[in-house]
């Protein structure tokens, strides 16, 4: 019986100690069920939360964007705006430009032509050289490669060469035509005043005579006076007060010796 009984209350004792085994084994189950449902919901609240702050910071980018795009297309509105403006001023130029154009190529062309008939009529100091070089001009006037301005520019020192030569003295050789025959003689320019000429011997003097258009001839006693001149016009001597005839008081001078020879 003792036996019995003391079998009885093991197995008791067995069946009470494996029941809260159980429930505590099913509890710690329950438990990690739970932990790992909160790591799965934390997980889940961490991607919401970033992919929260993902579209905050594209919102924000966005947002940026605009405000950039706004303040750009602000820029760009004033850009074309400007260039516009700059368009219109442009077009205006050029159509003034076309009208200056228009106004100014027929005065360059009247200013050379003025130039060539000046030079035919002056005195006739480098003369075929003078002549060359307005023709050479003309046709710079006429070339359209060149622009405006240039052209405007050349009329001016052509112009500005010849209102020099008003100022100027001037030795130099050349080939004059005398009595029918080519003849080689200093010639002295005294600004536009006056021009004359020496042979070399010195046996003939001689001026260009405007009224006629021709040399005409000096009486002897002026081949010192001239051939000073040249010298002074070339620099071999001082600068000095020269008694140079002009052409009106000596012609009218031998007019009145040929009367007073009658």
């Amino acid at each position: 019986m003792r036996i019995r009984f003391f079998l009885s209350v093991f197995c008791t004792v067995l069946v009470a100690g494996e029941a809260p085994a159980q429930s505590l084994e099913h509890s710690l189950d329950e438990a990690r069920a739970i932990n790992q449902q909160a790591v799965k919901s934390q997980q889940t609240i961490n991607k919401v939360a970033d992919s929260t702050r993902q579209m905050l910071e594209e919102y924000r980018q966005l947002a940026l964007d605009s405000d950039y795009f706004q303040v750009q297309k602000q820029h760009l509105t004033q850009a074309l705006q400007q260039q516009e403006a700059r368009r219109s001023v442009l077009l205006h130029q050029l159509e003034t430009r076309q009208i200056t154009e228009q106004r100014l190529l027929p005065l360059l062309a009247s200013m050379v032509q003025a130039l060539e008939q000046f030079i035919v009529l002056d005195l006739p100091f480098h003369h075929q050289q003078r002549i060359d070089s307005v023709l050479m001009l003309r046709e710079r006037v006429q070339d359209v490669s060149l622009s405006l301005a240039d052209r405007f520019q050349l009329v001016m020192e052509a112009f500005q060469i010849e209102l020099e030569y008003g100022n100027t003295l001037e030795a130099y050789r050349d080939q004059i035509q005398w009595q029918g025959q080519s003849l080689s003689v200093a010639c002295l320019r005294v600004g536009r005043t006056a021009l004359y000429f020496l042979t070399p011997d010195a046996a003939t003097v001689g001026y260009w005579d405007a009224a006629s258009r021709q040399w005409a001839p000096l009486p002897d006693r002026f081949a010192r006076v001239i051939g000073d001149g040249i010298r002074v016009a070339r620099g071999q001597v001082a600068p000095r007060l020269l008694p140079l005839p002009m052409a009106a008081v000596e012609l009218s001078g031998q007019r009145g010796e040929a009367g007073d020879g009658q």
